[in-house]
């Protein structure tokens, strides 16, 4: 195998931590599994009774965390979109 090969195979091999990261991101971001995102959140306020008042500053703050991250996932997509 030649050095170029090898570094070529090297690239596309990602560490079982990558890995599970990604599977983790994709599953929470999957609007048809029970652990996602959306499904979480809905669960939440349906049950709100289950949280307390503290609980639901802390998510706040979660949301307020995401919502400034949007403006960056957006430009994502569009230079994603761009590439394609």
């Amino acid at each position: 195998m030649t050095k170029a090969s090898t570094k070529s195979i090297e690239g596309e091999i990602i560490s079982q931590a990558e890995l599970d990261r990604l599977l983790r991101i994709n599953e929470f971001i999957e609007f048809d599994s029970e652990n996602s995102l959306i499904n979480e959140l809905k669960y939440a306020i349906l049950d709100s009774g289950k949280l307390e008042l503290e609980q639901w500053q802390t998510l706040r703050e979660h949301l307020k965390e995401i919502e400034t991250l949007i403006p960056h996932i957006d430009l994502i997509i569009r230079l994603k979109k761009e590439k394609s």
